[in-house]
This record gives C-alpha cells, sequence and structure tokens, in this order.
C-alpha cells in the first residue's frame, strides 16, 4: 500500500513539474532543476522514508530544511530555525536601544526603536502572513 502510495505521489509531482515547467517556458522563464529541492513536511514522530523525484533525468534533493521567500523552513514546519535567524538581529536592537537609554531623551530612542528593533520584527510579522 506504501509502495502504491509513493508511486502515485511520484506521478502527481512529475505532472506538476511538467507543468510549472510548460508555464515557465510559455512566460520566457526557465526551471533550475539544479537549484530545485523537495520539502516533506512530517510530524516528529513519523520515520523518514525516503523520497527521490527524478525529472528530465536528474534527481531533485530532498531537503529537511529550505529558505522560501526570506523564511527558514523545516520538514516538522516549526519556526525554530527562523526564529534563530532572527533572535540575534532583535537582540542586537536592544542592546543598542538599553546603552543609549541613559544618554539620549526619548524621540531620539523612539527614532532608534524603529529604526532597529521594529523594522526587524515588522520585516518577521510580514513574512510570517505571507505564508500562512
Amino acid at each position: 500500500m506504501l509502495d502504491s502510495y509513493l508511486m502515485c505521489a511520484l506521478q502527481k509531482t512529475n505532472l506538476a513539474l511538467t507543468s510549472l515547467n510548460k508555464w515557465f517556458y510559455i512566460n520566457q522563464l526557465l526551471l533550475n532543476i539544479m537549484k530545485t529541492n523537495v520539502i516533506k513536511f512530517t510530524p516528529k514522530a513519523t520515520a523518514h522514508v525516503p523520497f527521490s523525484i527524478y525529472y528530465k533525468d536528474n534527481i531533485i534533493d530532498e531537503v529537511k530544511s529550505t529558505t522560501f521567500l526570506g523564511m527558514h523552513i523545516n520538514d516538522h514546519m516549526n519556526w525554530k530555525n527562523y526564529i534563530g535567524q532572527i533572535l540575534p538581529k532583535l537582540s542586537a536592537a536592544c542592546f543598542s536601544i538599553r546603552n543609549l537609554i541613559l544618554s539620549l531623551n526619548l524621540s531620539i530612542l523612539r527614532v532608534v526603536y524603529f529604526a532597529y528593533f521594529h523594522s526587524a520584527f515588522q520585516y518577521v510579522w510580514c513574512r510570517t502572513e505571507v505564508l500562512m
């Protein structure tokens, strides 16, 4: 049963890739198979079953995490990688504001907040809304 499920999934995947490639060609774009990855989203408790996709004599690599529109996504659909990327930026912004709080007035601190912390946080928020 698992084999028939995988074969059906592979057939549907190849059909989707063929359709995508045709759409790209019509719109004068190119699908770069060498830069294309596949990620299989699974719960943590599920055992990993290897999944190989071939398209035009090229294998599409299966990865555990990838970057899509600037967001780091992993195969368990949690935010651990992305939070690890954005946390240092927000931490540096907090450090800057904490060091400047004694020497600058409130209006300048507000400018610093919006320049560093708010812009990084807003970027994160906008990216997560795009993917949901």
